[in-house]
């Protein structure tokens, strides 16, 4: 018995579910989608945007299991690409860090 997960493309195509929907599909939901919000067009912003966001905020997350919501493949891959510390986690970081004796 299945339970969805992992089952087929998070974005299926309209003509064939079991592939990824296109480029071109995405890019006209994610203009729209920028459109609706109300926000001025930014190079950088799109899908991998998204991910990388996905990515730092769930941090804390073993990595196995944010390579499985995420759909990575390779936990290098998302340590490499995706997750990128915040100021304030950086700064929590060196707060919580042990101080040598002496």
């Amino acid at each position: 018995m299945s339970d969805g997960i992992g089952d087929g493309p998070v974005l299926p195509a309209t003509r064939n579910p079991s592939e990824c929907v296109g480029f071109p599909q995405t890019r006209f939901w994610w203009k729209r989608a920028e459109r609706l919000a109300g926000l001025e067009p930014k190079c950088g912003r799109g899908w991998h945007s998204l991910r990388r966001k996905f990515a730092s905020d769930l941090m804390d997350l073993p990595l196995k299991v944010l390579c499985d919501l995420g759909g990575w493949k390779a936990a290098k891959t998302v340590l490499r690409c995706y997750q990128q510390p915040d100021e304030a986690q950086l700064k929590q970081a060196i707060r919580s860090r042990r101080r040598p004796r002496g």
